[in-house]
């Protein structure tokens, strides 16, 4: 899932490197698995998971860090299943006095049978 989410950012215009489980020292996203919600199970034997996603960017420059998270939060926001449980909003900045925001999702997705 973290990178088919990596590959539609890419190829819909976020420049910044973007990796999983991490983030790079300097201009970034960050992608990271976070607690979801509990599993959905049906009679049919399907199952559908609420996968939790955090996405963090890191920007020397505020108002492009913003940019960057407000761009991914309406891309990710066409996509059925991505639930954000908030707007992005700034997490402050980092130890380099780097600022970094945030933005959060439930990912809905059909599970293992």
């Amino acid at each position: 899932m973290f990178k088919d989410i990596k590959q539609y950012l890419e190829q819909n215009g976020i420049k910044e490197t973007i990796t999983i489980g991490s983030i790079v020292d300097g201009d970034g996203v960050g992608l990271f698995s976070t607690n979801g919600l509990e599993p959905t199970f049906y009679f049919d034997d399907t199952t559908i998971e609420h996968i939790g996603l955090q996405i963090i960017v890191r920007n020397e420059s505020y108002s492009k860090g913003e940019e960057t998270i407000n761009s991914i939060f309406t891309l990710l926001n066409k996509l059925e299943g991505y639930k954000p449980q908030q707007s992005p909003f700034s997490i402050g900045k980092d130890e380099k006095g780097r600022s970094e925001f945030s933005v959060n999702y439930i990912v809905m997705k059909e599970g293992v049978k």
